[in-house]
């Protein structure tokens, strides 16, 4: 759902951001029906290859790769993921959660699943924030350096590209919070209804 708002606050409406519009809402409309994890698993990649195609049309995308940083989008998507990360765990911890113990992120290997499920309504924040920095001319290649055919942060950059998503986490804190916390009561009162969902307005 916030894929689809985050489409739907870009000025230019190319037919391609129609295209992926349609795609999330079919895909909304679909998710009660899917008892399968391996689909539902198909669902949710299939359609964020398609949001993360048309959001950064233009800016010379190839393809996301987590962790993989091909380039400097990725690269940077990947610090403010990672940003975005030590900040929900954070507040699982305030709340007593095990970080490793996931639902949609299964229960793997040194993954702290919870957390990659938690932060999933909130991604939609660092890529608004990507797009507008490379609108602004904030991200540039010559930031990095290329190892390997991987692009890394120069050590000059770290402070600059770090505050590019400090006070965008800030400001939604206290909507971090309560979506943690709405998580924390379903689970002590067993009513999975009880849970807040945070929406784009």
């Amino acid at each position: 759902m916030n894929q689809k708002k985050t489409l739907e606050k870009i000025r230019l409406k190319s037919s391609s951001i129609l295209e992926a519009k349609e795609l999330c809402n079919k895909a909304l409309d679909n998710l009660g029906g899917i008892e399968d994890y391996n689909e539902l698993m198909g669902t949710e990649g299939y359609i964020s290859k398609k949001f993360f195609e048309c959001y950064f049309d233009g800016f010379n995308w190839t393809v996301r790769l987590p962790r993989a940083k091909n380039d400097a989008i990725n690269a940077t998507l990947d610090i403010g993921y990672t940003i975005l990360f030590n900040y929900i765990e954070v507040f699982l911890r305030l709340f007593g959660f095990d970080p490793y113990v996931g639902v949609y992120h299964r229960l793997w290997f040194k993954r702290k699943s919870l957390v990659c499920d938690i932060m999933e309504p909130f991604r939609c924040l660092i890529d608004a924030k990507v797009r507008k920095a490379l609108n602004l001319k904030q991200i540039k290649d010559d930031d990095f350096n290329i190892v390997k055919k991987e692009y890394l942060l120069k050590f000059e950059k770290y402070s600059d590209y770090s505050a590019l998503f400090f006070q965008d986490l800030v400001d939604y804190k206290k909507e971090i919070f309560k979506f943690v916390q709405s998580y924390y009561r379903a689970f002590m009162k067993e009513r999975a209804d009880l849970m807040d969902l945070f929406i784009l307005e």
